[in-house]
């Protein structure tokens, strides 16, 4: 299809308009296309008069682009005649491109490829009149290809150095809602100029060219503004070039199909939470903490998805470097919710008792059971053998049957609770008298 040149409506005009309130608020938007989402609900609310404003700067940009509809006034429109009909000519078909003709070099060389997967993380964002946007807290790094996997990992915590007056309270915030790195007074944390020298040798170890290094397109603001920063305290100056996650995929998905994947595709595939639990994956003190959001995560999930998606489709047998086996033989068993759920609640269940398995427990049972003693009919009462707290009429079955014996306990026919029914006077009618 011809490239068409991008055309701006009334509706544009009006995001680009709010993109300044957008990042007042925090919000990561760095272009028009990324806050789209946000103003969708305030362009409904405009009545006609008020959008007709931003449609004349739409028709006056068409103007200045020439791109006005209708023709000038000066030039006339030129009548062609119309001519004869000729025979109609079947035009030759055109097969498809053949995925099979590829030649195996250009896959090998895409095999063969090492790419650089690099995150930083910060104590929030600050406003836009600050002139410290960011205090990096956390780099992660890992060198990638789809014939090898993660080759090597690079992992640290930064010293953010002073926090701006004002915002200890903002930074705080932001750590406890997200990764929880300590603002101040961090014993892991290491010198800026320091984390820097080892990134840089980390990912070119000898002398020459950089290699390719990619984070996800959502972070790239953050991560430059870091870099840069870091680079200003330690006197060096490289100039990386970093690249969006999502056009590598895209590459390597047209390069294997001579197509080009959707973006919604591409953000789906990337956006999963199947490794968030995953061992091996987050750093050792996150690890420790259990807390998901890592700088170190983020680089590794993005290297399994990409593993998961695309490195079967040339070939390659996934290892444990590619993606985390017993994760993902289990993923086709047990969904990502089920085992989030289970990582928490059923760990001391399962380290009492190693055959427990949440999904055949006593939830299962039988309820039908006879009345033995004081227990009630269909009832099972939580005892001293019982390991799950119940709910709903278990907790009040619970409540009522205290040890101090001054609360009623549940008989056979739970007459103890209830007190017996009166019976009414005579005479007495529930319901008035229908009118005659």
């Amino acid at each position: 299809m011809p490239n068409r040149k991008a055309s701006r409506n009334a509706y544009y005009f009006f995001v680009q308009e709010k993109i300044p309130e957008l990042r007042r608020r925090g919000l990561p938007v760095a272009r028009v296309a990324d806050a789209v989402p946000y103003c969708s609900a305030d362009w409904a609310l405009l009545g006609q008069d008020e959008k007709e404003k931003y449609a004349d700067m739409a028709r006056a940009w068409r103007a200045a682009q020439g791109k006005e509809s209708g023709p000038p006034e000066q030039q006339k429109p030129v009548c062609t005649p119309l001519r004869k009909p000729g025979p109609l000519v079947p035009k030759p078909s055109v097969s498809p491109p053949d995925v099979s003709g590829l030649s195996l070099k250009s896959d090998q060389a895409l095999l063969g490829g090492v790419f650089y997967f690099l995150n930083i993380f910060s104590h929030g964002e600050l406003p836009p009149h600050c002139a410290q946007r960011f205090l990096p807290c956390e780099i992660g790094c890992v060198r990638y290809s789809l014939q090898e996997g993660i080759t090597a990992d690079f992992h640290s915590f930064i010293n953010p150095g002073e926090i701006p007056r004002g915002f200890r309270f903002h930074c705080q915030a932001a750590s406890d809602s997200s990764h929880k790195i300590p603002i101040s007074n961090f014993e892991r944390s290491c010198d800026q100029a320091t984390v820097l020298r080892n990134l840089y040798r980390f990912i070119r170890p000898h002398p020459g060219s950089w290699p390719p290094i990619y984070c996800k397109s959502d972070d790239r603001a953050r991560v430059n503004w870091c870099l840069k920063h870091m680079e200003r305290g330690s006197e060096t100056r490289q100039d990386l070039e970093l690249l969006a996650v999502e056009d590598l995929v895209v590459g390597i998905y047209q390069q294997k199909f001579l197509k080009e994947p959707s973006k919604t595709w591409v953000r789906s595939l990337l956006d999963v939470a199947m490794w968030d639990y995953s061992s091996n994956t987050r750093c050792g003190w996150h690890e420790e903490n259990d807390t998901l959001c890592c700088a170190l995560a983020v680089c590794k999930k993005a290297a399994y998805c990409i593993s998961n998606s695309l490195a079967t489709l040339f070939g390659i047998q996934l290892t444990e470097a590619h993606v985390p086996l017993q994760d993902y033989e289990a993923s086709s068993r047990v969904t990502p919710k089920m085992v989030i759920l289970d990582a928490g609640r059923y760990q001391k269940l399962r380290c009492e008792s190693p055959g427990f398995s949440h999904f055949t427990s006593s939830h299962q049972e039988p309820r039908a059971h006879a009345a033995t003693g004081d227990r009630s009919a269909g009832v099972k009462m939580a005892g001293p053998a019982s390991h799950a707290r119940g709910r709903g009429i278990t907790r009040l079955l619970e409540s009522s049957s205290s040890p101090s014996g001054h609360a009623p306990r549940f008989a056979a026919g739970c007459e103890a609770a209830f007190p017996p029914p009166v019976a009414p006077k005579e005479g007495y009618s529930p319901f008035p008298p229908l009118p005659q």
